[in-house]
C-alpha cells in the first residue's frame, strides 16, 4: 500500500506535523501545507528556497556544518536529543522547535526529511515551570521559617536558610542529598512513624515536641509535616516545617510559675485585706462602748461637780470631752470604711438623681449655714450599693463645703460624661484647692493636707476611692492652690 504515491502524497498533505525535504544542496524540494503554515509562507512557496532561509542566522554557519556532516553520513534521529533550537519565519520572527530527521533516495540521489514541531506552547510552559520552581526555591530557602524538603527516601532535596541556622547545619549544598535521619540520629524511631504516615498522603501536625538531646539538654520543636505530589500526581516526599520553641516554652513555664505564685499571693493579700477589714470592724464596735461611757461620765463631772472642779480641772475635762468626740468621730469613720466591702449590699438600679435630692435634704443645714450653690446637670441611672453611693456623694459634697474660701460662698457643680462602659461625674468647687503633687497621698487612710484646721478624721476620700472601685471604678482630682477642686468619679455603667 505505501508503495503506492497517491497514498503517500494523501499522508504526506494531511499530515499535521510540518514535513520539509530537502536535497544535499540545501534546496527544498517539497513541504507539507502544515510546514508553510508553520513558516508564514503561502503553501508551495517553500519549494526552491534554501534550507538557511528557515534557520536564523546566529545558526546558520554551525548549522551549515551539521547537514553536510548529515549527507555524508545520514541516520535517523529522533525528535529532541537535548538540542535547543528555533528556527525563523518568512516575516522575521523566532520560534523554537524539535526536529527529527530521517533519509531517502529517490532516483539515485539522498534526500533528507525533516519532520518539525513549534514548540511554542511547551516553551512558555517550561519557562513557567522554571519560574515557579526558582520562585519556590527562593522562597524556600528565605522564608523566615525553618522548611526543608525531602524525596521518599527522606534526602534533601532543599533547605531554607533558616533551618541551616537553626539547627546548626552545614552549607545548602553539603546538606542536598543527606537523609534526614543522618541529621537528627536521636529521633529517628520517634518520628519515622509520622513521617511514613506523610509518605502516605497525611498531613501530621506536633504543637509541642519535647526533645532530650545527647548531652541530656532539652528542647521544645513545633512542626508540620505535608506530603508534596510530582508532575503524575504521585508522593513525591515531604515538606517539613520546623520551629524551635525552646525559648517560648521556657517563658510560657516561667509565666506559668509566676501566675501560679501571683495567684497565691493575690489569694494571701485578700485574705490578710479580709481579716484586717475583719479586725477593724471587730475593734472599732468594741471600742464604741467604753468610749461613750468616757463621755457620758465626763458630761456628768461637768454638769453635776462644776462647783467643786477647779479651774484648771475643767479646762482638762473640756480637753478630755473633745479629743473622746474627735475619738468617736475617727472609729465610727473606721467602721464604715471596713464596711465598704465586707458589709456592702447587693446592687441595684439607682437614679443618681433622686440619690442626689436625697443628700442635698440631709446636707440642708449645712448649705443654708454655708450659703452654698448646688449645680447639678442631668445625673445617670446605673447599678450600684445605694448606701454607698449615697455615703460618696455626702462626702464629696461635704468637702466641697467644708474647704470654702474664707467670705466667698461655695459653688459646687456636679456634671456627667458617657463612656463607653462608664459614667465618669465631676464635683467641681470654688474652694481653697490644692497642690497637685500630694494627689495620690489625699485619698490614703488617715491623711489629712491641712491638719487639725478641719474637723474631720482623714478617712474621708479613703472611703470614696474604695466604694468607687467596688463599682468597678475609681476616683482621682485635680485641682491647684487658690482656685478649688474637681474630683473626678469613674463608676461602671452596671
Amino acid at each position: 500500500m505505501f508503495n503506492n504515491p497517491e497514498v503517500f502524497l494523501g499522508i504526506f498533505n494531511s499530515s499535521a506535523e510540518s514535513i520539509i525535504l530537502v536535497n544535499d544542496k540545501a534546496q527544498i524540494v517539497a513541504a507539507n501545507p502544515a510546514a508553510a503554515k508553520t513558516f508564514g509562507y503561502e503553501e508551495g512557496e517553500l519549494v526552491g528556497l534554501k534550507l538557511e532561509a528557515l534557520i536564523p542566522s546566529r545558526y546558520e554557519t554551525k548549522h551549515i556544518e551539521y547537514r553536510d556532516q548529515y549527507f555524508h553520513a545520514p541516520k535517523q534521529r529522533a525528535m529532541g536529543k537535548d538540542l535547543d533550537l528555533y528556527a525563523l519565519r518568512k516575516d522575521g520572527s523566532e520560534f523554537p522547535v524539535e526536529v527529527s530527521l530521517s533519509y531517502h533516495k529517490y532516483e539515485g540521489k539522498l534526500l533528507a526529511i525533516a519532520f518539525i514541531i513549534n514548540i511554542t506552547e511547551r516553551k512558555l510552559t517550561e519557562q513557567k515551570l522554571i519560574k515557579s520552581e526558582e520562585r519556590m526555591r527562593y522562597f524556600v530557602k528565605n522564608t523566615p521559617v525553618s522548611v526543608a524538603m525531602t524525596d521518599t527516601n527522606l534526602k534533601y532535596l532543599l533547605l531554607s536558610e533558616n533551618w541551616l541556622r537553626e539547627f546548626e547545619c552545614d552549607l545548602h549544598e553539603e546538606m542536598v542529598g543527606k537523609k534526614h535521619n543522618e541529621v537528627f540520629p536521636n529521633h529517628q524511631s520517634k518520628w519515622m512513624e509520622m513521617y511514613e504516615k506523610g509518605l502516605k498522603g497525611e498531613i501530621i501536625r506536633n504543637e509541642n515536641d519535647l526533645i532530650i538531646n545527647h548531652d541530656g539538654s532539652q528542647e521544645w520543636l513545633r512542626w508540620e509535616v505535608h506530603p508534596w505530589k510530582d508532575d503524575s500526581g504521585e508522593i513525591g516526599g515531604l515538606i517539613i516545617f520546623a520551629e524551635d520553641i525552646t525559648k517560648r516554652k521556657i517563658a510560657e513555664l516561667a509565666l506559668k510559675s509566676s501566675r501560679a505564685k501571683l495567684k497565691r499571693y493575690a489569694s494571701d493579700l485578700e485574705r490578710s485585706n479580709r481579716e484586717l477589714e475583719d479586725f477593724a470592724y471587730v475593734a472599732s464596735h468594741d471600742l464604741q462602748e467604753p468610749l461613750r461611757k468616757i463621755r457620758t461620765f465626763g458630761d456628768r463631772l461637768a454638769k453635776l461637780e462644776a462647783e467643786t472642779i477647779s479651774e484648771r480641772g475643767q479646762d482638762y475635762m473640756s480637753r478630755m470631752l473633745k479629743s473622746a468626740e474627735r475619738m468617736q468621730t475617727l472609729i465610727q469613720d473606721l467602721l464604715t470604711y471596713s464596711r465598704v466591702t465586707t458589709k456592702g449590699l447587693p446592687f441595684k438600679e439607682i437614679d443618681l438623681n433622686i440619690l442626689l435630692e436625697d443628700v442635698l435634704g440631709d446636707l440642708e443645714i449645712t448649705i443654708e449655714k454655708n450659703n452654698a450653690t448646688i449645680e447639678s446637670d442631668s445625673l445617670p441611672t446605673i447599678t450600684g450599693d445605694e448606701t454607698q453611693l449615697r455615703q460618696l456623694f455626702q462626702n464629696l459634697i461635704s468637702n466641697a463645703i467644708k474647704f470654702k474660701k474664707e467670705d466667698v460662698n461655695p459653688i459646687i457643680k456636679i456634671y456627667t460624661e458617657e463612656q463607653t462602659n462608664h459614667y465618669v461625674i465631676s464635683f467641681e468647687d470654688n474652694g481653697i484647692g490644692f497642690d497637685e503633687k500630694y494627689l495620690d497621698k489625699i485619698f490614703n487612710i488617715f491623711q489629712r493636707l491641712e491638719g487639725k484646721k478641719y474637723p474631720g478624721s482623714g478617712i474621708g476620700l479613703s472611703i470614696c476611692k474604695k466604694i468607687a472601685q467596688r463599682h468597678n471604678g475609681d476616683i482621682t482630682a485635680k485641682s491647684e492652690i487658690g482656685k478649688g477642686s474637681t474630683f473626678i468619679v469613674k463608676l461602671a455603667k452596671n
